[in-house]
């Protein structure tokens, strides 16, 4: 296995096994310190000893599926975690020292995401983790060992004091965003094929996306498939189902080829829905060899706001990306980046001498946090309408014109969140 790195980098990939996990390191030449390097090396000196921190380096990783079923939806997120990690060290570091980057592969597989981060915590002695998966089995052990993790999608980020969603708690199951639905009634839609893949979050929302069209007159679900396969799958045969139910619009979460290749499947079977959304959608390449089989849908990444809109944070992040030689408008990339800076902010938090109990302690309170302008509202990690605090109230979307995603003006913000259960509004 190779590993691509720059002069500059610390890191390492590492690849989670059940008997052992492979480390591939490579060494940074590094800047020239600045003066004030040696006045925090000096304090840095005095700190008592703590897991990943030296006096001159502290220890981060991203832990998600480099390879296996799930690693299409991450690809660039490991890469843009590195970026952010680089930025910040040319910078001179967090309080002069240096992030040393370790990447573990989960290979989308729950016994290897654990042994990953087993290995990340007890042979690297890592003070942090951004978790970008699907695949949930390492939460419990990240929350017993209480380990600073960053990430956006699971639910352990509304639940696990050790856990920080960047973009705002996920909703927990059975509570939803009636966003996008009003979106496509919007639209003209009245029928909706819901479709998610095969993992645990893509079918809480699928399934809260069902509760939720049973609350909301005028529009109506037609079509359920729960377990879409992740990868290879027959999207004639889901293009044939949605057809024949008579749907009129799609809401489509999980597996963003899986929902581009059913576009295109129903396209080829003369069908035009007056709406589609399809999650992760976000980068306008895919739309160059599609033809118009996506005009008119609905995108979004996972929460940020998307490249091109002119805010300073954004341009930041696309060109680092375009400067090393990396796609910017990957969907699970912002991610992968906010999931650093997140780690680096509350490293900050944490002062002079973080560990990862007063990084935990310090960054709960946080009220404030927006990623420097990458995330469209004002994040707080206190208890909200979740323990770790509010759902996200803003979703940016795009919509498909010829080969471009075009993004909305501005975010389309204060989301209704329902309880399917009850029909109470629990946010909003």
């Amino acid at each position: 296995m190779s590993v691509s790195s720059n002069k500059r980098r610390n890191s390492a990939f590492v690849v989670g096994g059940l008997a052992a996990a492979m480390v591939v390191s490579v060494t940074a030449t590094g800047v020239q310190a600045a003066p004030a390097a040696a006045s925090n090396a000096a304090k840095n000196a005095k700190c008592a000893p703590a897991d990943g921190v030296t006096p001159t380096t502290i220890n981060l990783g991203w832990l998600g599926p480099k390879t296996g079923a799930a690693s299409a939806n991450y690809i660039g997120s490991s890469q843009a975690a590195q970026l952010r990690a680089d930025q910040e060290n040319a910078k001179g570091g967090i309080n002069g020292r240096k992030i040393v980057f370790k990447v573990y592969d989960d290979a989308s597989s729950p016994t290897t995401q654990i042994s990953a981060a087993q290995q990340a915590i007890q042979s690297d002695k890592v003070f942090g983790l951004t978790l970008q998966s699907s695949t949930v089995s390492a939460f419990p052990t990240l929350k017993e060992n209480n380990i600073p993790v960053t990430g956006f999608n699971n639910q352990a980020f509304n639940s696990d004091r050790n856990a920080f969603a960047t973009t705002g708690a996920p909703p927990p199951p059975g509570i939803g965003s009636l966003l996008v639905i009003q979106k496509l009634q919007n639209m003209g839609v009245t029928k909706v094929a819901n479709i998610n893949h095969a993992s645990a979050g893509a079918t809480i929302s699928g399934n809260t996306t069902s509760g939720l069209l049973k609350l909301v007159p005028g529009i109506a679900e037609s079509l359920r498939i729960a377990d879409e396969p992740q990868g290879t799958h027959d999207a004639t045969a889901t293009a044939l189902r949605i057809k024949n139910s008579g749907s009129d619009g799609a809401i489509i979460v999980g597996f963003i080829e899986g929902g581009v290749s059913i576009a295109q499947a129903l396209k080829q079977q003369g069908v035009t829905l007056k709406g589609m959304s399809i999650v992760g959608l976000s980068d306008p390449a895919v739309l160059k060899s599609t033809g118009t089989a996506l005009d008119g849908a609905l995108g979004t990444n996972y929460g940020t706001v998307p490249v091109g809109v002119p805010r300073a944070a954004v341009r930041t992040y696309a060109n680092g990306m375009k400067a090393a030689g990396l796609n910017p408008y990957s969907a699970a990339a912002p991610q992968g980046y906010l999931g650093v800076d997140l780690l680096i902010r509350g490293i900050k938090e944490a002062g002079q001498c973080p560990t990862r109990a007063v990084f935990v302690d310090k960054l709960r309170n946080v009220t404030n946090y927006t990623g420097n302008g990458l995330v469209p509202e004002t994040i707080s990690f206190k208890p909200g309408s979740t323990p770790n605090g509010n759902m996200a109230a803003c979703t940016w979307f795009m919509i498909a014109k010829g080969d471009q995603l075009v993004p909305d003006a501005k975010p389309t913000c204060g989301a209704k969140y329902v309880n399917t259960t009850t029909g109470a509004v629990v946010q909003g």
